[in-house]
C-alpha cells in the first residue's frame, strides 16, 4: 500500500515512511493493541489520517516506541557502565534508570495513541474558524443561481483553508462520478467538527429531499452564527472564576503566603529560603498552564 505521507506523525529517530515500512513486520502486535481502542479508525479519519488502518498506525507507533526503548537502554547501560567503573554506582540510581527506562517508552506511546484525537481537535478548531464564511459564500452562490456543485467548487478552491480542503475532496469525488448525496455524507463521516457534521448533514437532507437549498443555506448560516455566538458568551462568563483563581495563586499567594512563611520560619527555626527561590518558578510554571487552559478554551469563532 502506497502512503500519500499528507499528516505529521510523531514518529522520532527514523523517518515516517521508515516506520511505515519497519511497522509491516510488527502488524500482529497492532493488531493486538487495536483491541483496546475500538473507535480508534474514526480518529484516524477525523484527523486527516486516513489511508492507515489502526493496526498499520499502532504498529508503526510501536516501532517507534521500541527504537525509543533501544536507545534509553544504549544509553542508561552506558551511565551504569560508568558509574559502576567509578564506584558511584547506588541503588537508587539503578532503579531511577531502569524505570526511566519502562516509563518514558510507555508514556510516549500513549501520547503516540492519543496523537490523533490531538490532531482532530486540531482541525476541528481550524475548520469552525472559516465554515460560517464558507457557507455564507456557498450561500449567496447560490441564491444568486449558482448550482450548488460550482458554489462548492468555488469555496473549493477558494482561501477557507481546512474547509477549502474538504470540499477539494468532495469535488473530486463528483467528478470521479460518485453523487452529490453520497459525497457530502463522506464529508459528514470525516470531519472532526460538530458544527460542521450538523451543516453538511442538513445540507445533504435538503438535496435529498429536493427542498430548497439557498432557503436551507441560509438557515444552516444563521444556527453556526447563533451557536458560535453563545460558544462566546459561555467563554466570556467562565473567565469570570478563571480570573479569580489567577489572581488568588499568582497575587495573594505569593504575597501574602511568603509573608506567613518568613513568620512560621522565624518561629519554628527553618530555612525559608528554598520557598524563596521555588515560589517564582512556581509562578513561572503556572503562568505557563493558565496561558494554555485558556487557549484550549477558547472557542474557534470566524463571525
Amino acid at each position: 500500500m502506497k502512503h500519500k505521507l499528507k499528516y505529521k506523525l510523531p514518529v522520532v529517530m527514523i523517518s515516517q515512511e521508515k516506520a511505515i515500512f519497519l511497522s509491516k513486520r510488527f502488524l500482529p502486535i497492532g493488531y493486538s493493541i487495536s483491541k483496546s481502542f475500538p473507535l480508534l479508525k474514526q480518529t484516524l479519519i477525523e484527523a486527516g489520517i486516513d489511508d492507515l488502518e489502526p493496526i498499520e498506525y499502532l504498529a508503526v507507533g510501536f516501532v517507534s516506541t521500541l527504537l525509543i526503548f533501544i536507545l534509553l537502554a544504549s544509553l542508561f547501560g552506558l551511565i551504569i557502565f560508568v558509574a559502576y567503573q567509578k564506584m558511584l554506582l547506588t541503588d537508587q540510581l539503578l532503579f531511577l534508570l531502569i524505570i526511566s527506562m519502562i516509563v518514558i517508552p510507555f508514556i510516549y506511546l500513549l501520547y503516540f495513541i492519543s496523537y490523533p484525537k490531538l490532531l482532530a481537535t486540531r482541525r476541528q478548531a481550524l475548520i469552525e474558524e472559516k465554515l460560517v464564511f464558507a457557507i455564507r459564500n456557498i450561500m449567496i452562490k447560490v441564491r444568486s443561481g449558482v448550482s450548488l456543485f460550482n458554489a462548492i467548487l468555488d469555496v473549493a478552491s477558494g482561501d477557507y483553508g481546512l474547509v477549502s480542503e474538504e470540499f477539494k475532496i468532495v469535488v473530486e469525488e463528483i467528478e470521479s462520478g460518485i453523487s452529490q448525496e453520497t459525497a457530502l455524507e463522506h464529508l459528514s463521516m470525516r470531519t472532526s467538527s460538530p458544527s460542521f457534521k450538523r451543516a453538511i448533514d442538513i445540507l445533504s437532507n435538503a438535496v435529498k429531499s429536493g427542498s430548497d437549498i439557498a432557503g436551507t443555506l441560509s438557515l444552516i448560516n444563521d444556527m453556526l452564527v447563533k451557536k458560535q455566538q453563545t460558544d462566546m458568551i459561555s467563554y466570556s462568563a467562565e473567565l469570570t472564576p478563571f480570573s479569580m483563581a489567577f489572581m488568588l495563586i499568582a497575587v495573594v499567594f505569593p504575597s501574602l503566603g511568603m509573608s506567613v512563611f518568613i513568620i512560621l520560619g522565624a518561629m519554628l527555626h527553618f530555612d525559608v529560603m528554598l520557598l524563596v527561590y521555588g515560589i517564582p518558578a512556581f509562578l513561572i510554571i503556572f503562568m505557563f498552564f493558565f496561558i494554555g487552559l485558556i487557549k484550549s478554551r477558547r472557542p474557534a469563532i470566524g463571525v
